[in-house]
Order: C-alpha cells, then sequence, then structure tokens
C-alpha cells in the first residue's frame, strides 16, 4: 500500500472521497510543517505546493511529486532530476479563474472603473471619465499555454483581436498570430494590453524588462500574472512612472511579499493584487480530477498528465 501525503488544507469531503476511490492508498493530510516532515520520511506520494531541498532529502522513499501549482520554479528540480522522481504539475486548475481575472480587468482599464472609485471615494462627480472597448482592441498574450489559451478564447469572444509568443509557435486557437519568444517584440509594438503568462525559467528570469517596455504603443497597458521573475521590477516601476505603460496591473513580483520599500507601491497607475489570480473557491475540485489520473498512472493504468519536462522548468 503505498503512502500519500497531502500537505495542503484538504476538505474532509475530498479526501474521503481519495480514500474510498483508491483503497490500495494510504492517505494522510496535514498542514503543520513540523508533522509534515515526520510523515515525508515514509511518503512514496507527496501533494504539496511547496517542495524543497530540506524536504527531499528527508523523503527517502519519495517516487512521485504532484505539485499543486503550474509552476515548479520554486522546487529543486536538479535535485528531483538526478532521485529519478517523477514530478506533475497543476496545469489547467488555473485557467477558469486566471481568465476570468484577466477579461475582469481588461474591463476595468478600458472603463476606467479604478478613476471612478477614486472620485466615489473623493465625493467627486466627473462624467469626462474616458469610456473605451476592448472589442476591436488588440490583446498580447505572453505564453499560450493553457491559461493563455483560455483567455484569448474569452477574448476574442469579446471581439479582441489575440496575439501572442509561444516557445513552439504552434497554431493557437482564437490567436491570429503566435510569434517565437526570440520575436516576443512584436507582441510589445502590437499590443493594446499585454498579459505575462511566461513560466519561470533560467532562460525567463527578468526577461521583460526596459527593451521591451520601451516598445509600448502610446496608451497600452500591461498585466502581469505569470510569474514574478519574469519582470524586471526596476525597469517596470520607471516603464510606469514615466508614461510608457499607461495603466499596469500586477498580481505576481520579483520578490514576494512585495517589500515596502518597493517604488511600484508608489505608482498611481499601476493596480497591485497579492498573487490570488488563480485563486478560487472550487480549486481543489478542479486539482482533484489532475490527482485522481495520475494515482491511476502511479499504479501503471495509463500516462501520467502534467509530467514535467525538468530540463525546460515547466
Amino acid at each position: 500500500m503505498a503512502n500519500v501525503l497531502i500537505y495542503h488544507n484538504i476538505a474532509e469531503h475530498h479526501l474521503k472521497y481519495l480514500k474510498e476511490k483508491f483503497s490500495d492508498y494510504s492517505f494522510y493530510s496535514c498542514t503543520d510543517k513540523e508533522e509534515m516532515e515526520r510523515k515525508i520520511e515514509s511518503a512514496e506520494v507527496f501533494i504539496s505546493f511547496k517542495f524543497t531541498e530540506e524536504m527531499l532529502k528527508r523523503a527517502e522513499r519519495l517516487k512521485w511529486i504532484q505539485a499543486l501549482s503550474a509552476g515548479v520554479d520554486s522546487f529543486p528540480l536538479d535535485a528531483v532530476k538526478e532521485r529519478g522522481i517523477i514530478l506533475t504539475n497543476g496545469r489547467g486548475i488555473h485557467k477558469i479563474p486566471m481568465a476570468e481575472y484577466a477579461i475582469g480587468v481588461l474591463i476595468m482599464l478600458t472603463r476606467n472603473f479604478y478613476l471612478m472609485y477614486e472620485n466615489q471615494r473623493n465625493r467627486v462627480w466627473d462624467s469626462k471619465v474616458h469610456q473605451g472597448e476592448i472589442n476591436g482592441a488588440t490583446l498580447g498574450i505572453l505564453g499560450l499555454g493553457s491559461i493563455g489559451s483560455e483567455i484569448a478564447k474569452k477574448a476574442s469572444f469579446l471581439g479582441m483581436h489575440v496575439i501572442g509568443a509561444k516557445g513552439d509557435q504552434a497554431v493557437v486557437p482564437y490567436v491570429e498570430k503566435v510569434y517565437s519568444q526570440e520575436a516576443m517584440e512584436e507582441v510589445f509594438k502590437q499590443s493594446d494590453y499585454i498579459i505575462n503568462l511566461l513560466p519561470g525559467t533560467k532562460n525567463t528570469n527578468k526577461i521583460i524588462d526596459k527593451k521591451y517596455f520601451d516598445l509600448m504603443k502610446e496608451g497600452a497597458c500591461f498585466i502581469n500574472m505569470g510569474r514574478g521573475s519574469t519582470v524586471n521590477d526596476e525597469d517596470f516601476a520607471e516603464a510606469l512612472k514615466n508614461g510608457k505603460i499607461r495603466i499596469g496591473v500586477s498580481d505576481v513580483f520579483y520578490k514576494e511579499p512585495l517589500p515596502e520599500s518597493s517604488p511600484l507601491w508608489d505608482a498611481d497607475n499601476l493596480i497591485i493584487t497579492p498573487h490570488i489570480c488563480g485563486q478560487s473557491d472550487r480549486y481543489f475540485d478542479r486539482a482533484l480530477e489532475i490527482i485522481e489520473h495520475n494515482l491511476a498512472a502511479f499504479k501503471g493504468k495509463g500516462d501520467y498528465v502534467n509530467l514535467v519536462n525538468i530540463d525546460k522548468g515547466y
């Protein structure tokens, strides 16, 4: 009987469901770090948002890690590969909540809701606040995986022209033009709104910097929803300050929580959200679909889904 440790606040009905469906596994869940450190020593399967080198050293029997996050750049990937441990991620869990966040932000920015809310707080009646439309505007998406594809689908239904950048330049439904990462400049040049969903890898560390911000169209907006490590926060702050970015929205940052000393806090044309765009009260319902499939695969019934290419980092 394989031992499965879930290091997450899982609902009792979810745990009961897993125990009943997979009676050939021994499931244990906890949220306490010390308890996890004891239990991981006998775990063959580990399910969590977090995995560190210290945890790996304790997990002598570990064979498979199921990340609940899509990004695994914080995991000790080289050490995981060296041990021959299977790593799968949570790709696909976030596509609905993150797409809804993106569409909400796009409408908010074009209708300037944030300005009207500020006027309300200051008891100002100003009917001249500009009201635009996203219909007919160009949306550039950096990273066209499951989340980017879902955003493209929803944005196109609202009349937007969607372009994007993707590593393999494959055809993506609802995307009019896909550029390579090397040609990402075109996305910045052409887009009225840019959404960053790039994964955090060695090749994307601080890749979005002054060079790209300087290429943005006048009045364009930048929405950061991917990995905080992909954006140079100093250049981001400068681009906001000098007006290269009309309005920025950022849910992720190079260092989190965002330090109080960061100049980004003082940018009056930046909306900050605290890394919540992927959160949903239905998060584990969707995670369960991936976990179920891969628990069967661990026993030899089919192939794993969301298998991470450790060399690529995603």
